[in-house]
C-alpha cells in the first residue's frame, strides 16, 4: 500500500497537511478529528484498501503510525475487519 497515497488522503478527511501526519501524532490532537471525521475515516480506509473496516477496529487508532499499521496489515491479510 501507497504510504503516499494513504497520507494524502488521510490529511484529506482530516482537514490538514499531508506533512502534519506524522506516525507518532495522535489523530484527537486535531481538532477536525470527530466522530463525523472517524466515518469519513472508516469509508476513505476502506476505498483505498477495497476491504470493509468497522468503526470499532478504527475507533482504537490512536496515531497515524496506527492507521498506517492497519493498512499494512490489511494489505497482507486481505482482510478490513
Amino acid at each position: 500500500m501507497d504510504e503516499l497515497r494513504i497520507r494524502e488522503s488521510v490529511a484529506e478527511v482530516l482537514e490538514v497537511l499531508p506533512e502534519e501526519l506524522t506516525e507518532e501524532v495522535e489523530l484527537e490532537s486535531f481538532v477536525t478529528y470527530d466522530s463525523t471525521a472517524q466515518l469519513s475515516l472508516m469509508v476513505c480506509l476502506s476505498d483505498l484498501s477495497g476491504q470493509l473496516f468497522d468503526l470499532a477496529r478504527l475507533q482504537k487508532l490512536r496515531t497515524f503510525g496506527d492507521v498506517l499499521a492497519l493498512m499494512e496489515e490489511s494489505s497482507r491479510n486481505g482482510q478490513g475487519s
